[in-house]
């Protein structure tokens, strides 16, 4: 029995899968015809430069004892069930005493298995425009019509709209991926065309001109989509096309932005490769050339002919991709002619003749000298960053020797000699430079300046988890202090590390003590005593430091001094020489390693949340300063918000902060939420947590909770801070107020006596039937259109009232 192999191969994971189809003929009486199809991996041999078969025994995918079978088409398509990418295989049965086909598409599962995704006969054989995309979705063209099938779709399906195909393929969307592109005659006119873009899914039709330009699409012969986003009922996109009249041509929103000339005619398709150092576009053409442009440049780099496959993946494991060119050969074997490369590191050759050279075009010959500038220029910047690493070797050394002297010195007893920074090139980042800088007393630490205009309240630190939180409160109306930051300085005759620690330091407004500003019972009373706060309050400022614990707790007992830093502008009539940096010493903080297994130095308000005393003001700004925050505003355009605050505490058992009960704190984690509305229908919400992880268990949660109508976007700072609802509605009794001075004017001496009192008291009722239809109406869902109008009839009704109580005033 005699044997017929046909070969075809893909490009799998950095192996090539070969597809092996094996005829076998009988001379029996009925001379019967038997085929079966197997696959086998080959992967690339560093040391041989060759393909290798790594299993000699192939795997079957299906036999017919009655039937020639022929593999159609093979490419990789990602599966929706197994949500990864897998090679496919179209197989074609013929039986001579019958006129149809029969199809079957398998894809491959493992190295051993393959499974059956549809099987279907058609009364002629496919020739065109064959695709396996995503699903794995078959689709193919026949004469006018686009047909294709899937195990989801339960058989062939056609689609509706007849056309002239140019394009199937994926776009890279969310939802719609599934796309053909092709022309469309119009009803009322045939002689006109209209080029469309059908989408598979869903069956909707766009106007292809956000892809290519009309002018385009009767000349263009194969097509990529490099990006593709959906705005605006339209389509903004990235397109690579080859046409008929030998051009590359780069497309962006459907205009065009490049070309290149192609050195061969009739394209057949466009390939992507991402190589070590910039991406390659490979194009090829019938008759078996090849051609590659670079992305960047648009400019051919190389041309290749005799081709007979090319295949694209990581074959070296490298990270990145190289081209497999597949050269006509007279050998049986799959590989035996090929060349591996990505013109750049990577050139590997078998069964091909040295004085073969890739470049055949014209076009590769001139911008053969382009190609070697560019690559004598990177050379040259790789040169330079060499010189800047040798260089900071060279200090990192100094700096090794210098401190292991240090050392030396330390132990042995004898005073080392510590060069001055201007020898070394270093410049102070706290002091300017100043010659007597070294004769400083270590009284106060401070610098030339003979007052320091900040005042330390007090001094705090906590320790949470691995982290060490110091806090100054500080008392200063100097308004040009600036630039404040704090630094921690170890003991250097208790520990032998660095003396001054890194630590990042921010600046927060100390918090209110009188907590009934947020539970005040009207919005001027609200006002008034959050101006009175800010008056008694508003020139505290904390001042906190965050620094890794674990480095000060290797020697027991460990006390740190706080050192200040910042910044003052010299007035006008200052003597010249005055420092406009200081630093100040303002305290010293100790750290017991007992203390803190004890949980003495760790914050006690999360676990008692109705703390009301300075202790828990200094946990709040601990937790604040340790902590990421992220934020997020809330919107909805057509009703109130949702009750978020309710949410967290309710259904998230989170616990609201009697110092500040914009705060809700999580017992069971370290995370803060603040929660500030602005207006009915807008909100920010602060989320503070140590990682990521937990910000999105949370924001899983919030839009479980929030409706459809809510909209959550994220702000890199908050658009309002607290007190902002008192604000707005400062600024509508200040409106209402013009309104009444400027009605007065108007009106004065209009109304007097007896008739006076009487109106006065009918705009008052009905003020207040007013306010009572208003408060019954308002729901927690509140359409935001009648929720204006009631507002605005109710500034009108009491802008009436008041100004006839103005006006009665004086005769009272």
């Amino acid at each position: 029995m005699a044997a017929e192999r046909h070969v075809k191969m893909l490009a799998v994971k950095g192996e090539v899968l070969a597809f092996q189809c094996e005829r076998f003929s009988s001379k029996t009486r009925d001379h019967r015809k038997g085929s079966e199809v197997s696959f086998y991996s080959l992967s690339f041999n560093r040391d041989s430069q060759k393909f290798s078969v790594r299993d000699r025994n192939s795997s079957l995918i299906h036999k017919d004892g009655s039937a020639e079978t022929d593999v159609v088409h093979c490419c990789s398509a990602l599966d929706v069930q197994q949500r990864q990418k897998v090679p496919c295989v179209l197989l074609r049965l013929c039986k001579k005493r019958t006129s149809a086909f029969k199809y079957m598409l398998y894809s491959i599962c493992t190295s051993t298995d393959a499974k059956l995704h549809a099987e279907f006969v058609l009364p002629y054989e496919m020739r065109d425009n064959i695709s396996i995309l995503l699903g794995p979705t078959l689709i193919w063209r026949h004469e006018n019509s686009v047909f294709y099938t899937s195990c989801q779709t339960s058989g062939v399906k056609e689609v509706p709209i007849p056309m002239t195909v140019n394009f199937i393929g994926e776009l890279p969307l969310r939802q719609r991926k599934l796309v053909i592109q092709g022309a469309q005659n119009v009803p009322s006119d045939q002689s006109k065309v209209k080029n469309i873009l059908y989408f598979i899914e869903d069956g909707r039709t766009l106007n292809s001109a956000c892809l290519v330009p009309d002018a385009y699409s009767s000349v263009i012969q194969c097509m990529m989509v490099l990006s593709a986003e959906e705005v605006d009922g339209g389509l903004r996109s990235a397109v690579l096309a080859a046409t008929s009249m030998k051009q590359l041509v780069r497309f962006e929103n459907g205009l065009p932005r490049d070309v290149c000339l192609l050195p061969y005619e009739q394209p057949l398709s466009i390939r992507m490769i991402h190589t070590l150092n910039d991406c390659l576009v490979v194009v090829t053409f019938s008759q078996g050339n090849v051609c590659a442009v670079w992305k960047d440049t648009f400019q051919v780099a190389g041309c290749w002919t005799g081709v007979r496959l090319l295949l694209v993946d990581d074959f070296m494991g490298c990270g990145t991709d190289q081209m497999l060119l597949v050269f006509e050969s007279s050998s049986a074997e799959p590989l035996s002619s090929f060349l591996l490369t990505d013109l750049c590191a990577v050139t590997y050759s078998c069964g091909r003749s040295d004085g073969e050279e890739p470049n055949t075009s014209d076009a590769a010959q001139e911008n053969h000298l382009l190609m070697v500038q560019a690559l004598q220029s990177r050379l040259q910047s790789g040169l330079n960053i060499l010189e800047d690493l040798q260089r900071d070797v060279e200090v990192k050394d100094r700096l090794l020797q210098q401190s292991l002297v240090a050392l030396t010195d330390l132990v042995s007893g004898r005073k080392h000699a510590i060069s001055s920074p201007e020898q070394e090139g270093l410049v102070s980042l706290w002091d300017d430079d100043d010659d007597g800088a070294g004769d400083e007393e270590d009284d106060g630490m401070q610098t030339e300046c003979a007052e320091a205009p900040l005042k330390i309240h007090r001094v705090w630190q906590r320790v949470i988890g691995q982290s060490l939180i110091v806090g100054v409160v500080l008392k200063t109306n100097n308004t040009s202090v600036m630039n404040i930051s704090a630094s921690i300085v170890l003991d250097s005759h208790q520990t032998g590390v660095a003396p001054v620690l890194n630590t990042k330091s921010v600046v927060l407004p100390y918090p209110a003590s009188d907590t009934a500003v947020a539970h005040g019972p009207s919005p001027v009373k609200k006002i008034r005593r959050s101006d009175c706060s800010a008056d008694s309050d508003g020139s505290k400022l904390a001042l906190v430091a965050v620094t890794d614990a674990a480095p000060l707790l290797t020697s027991g007992c460990v006390r740190c001094p706080i050192m200040l830093h910042y910044s003052s502008k010299e007035s006008p009539g200052s003597p010249a020489g005055e420092c406009a940096r200081v630093s100040q010493h303002c305290g010293q903080i100790s750290l017991d390693l007992k203390d803190i297994s004890m949980g003495k130095l760790h914050p006690r308000l999360l676990q008692e949340h109705r703390l009301n005393t300075d202790e828990a003001r200094e946990d709040l700004l601990s937790l604040m300063a340790l902590l990421d925050v992220w934020f997020f505003q809330l919107d909805c355009p057509d009703h109130t918000l949702a009750d978020v605050q309710g949410w967290l505490q309710e259904s998230l058992r989170f616990e609201r902060l009697e110092i500040d009960p914009h705060f809700t704190a999580d017992p069971s984690g370290i995370r803060l939420f603040c929660w500030e509305q602005n207006s009915p229908f807008q909100g920010v919400l602060s989320v503070y947590c140590r990682d990521e992880l937990s910000l999105l268990h949370f924001l899983h949660s919030l839009c479980d909770f929030l409706p459809m109508s809510h909209d959550v976007q994220p702000l890199e700072r908050p658009r309002f801070c607290a007190g902002s609802l008192a604000q707005t509605l400062q600024t509508e009794i200040h409106t209402v107020t013009k309104e009444v001075s400027s009605a007065l004017c108007s009106n004065e001496g209009a109304r007097r006596g007896e008739a006076e009192s009487q109106a006065l008291h009918t705009l008052r009722e009905e003020w207040l039937k007013e306010r009572g239809r208003c408060n019954e109406r308002l729901r927690p869902l509140l359409d935001q259109t009648r929720y204006s109008r009631l507002i605005e009839r109710m500034i009108h009704v009491q802008l009436d009232a008041d100004e006839a109580a103005l006006v009665e005033a004086p005769r009272l």
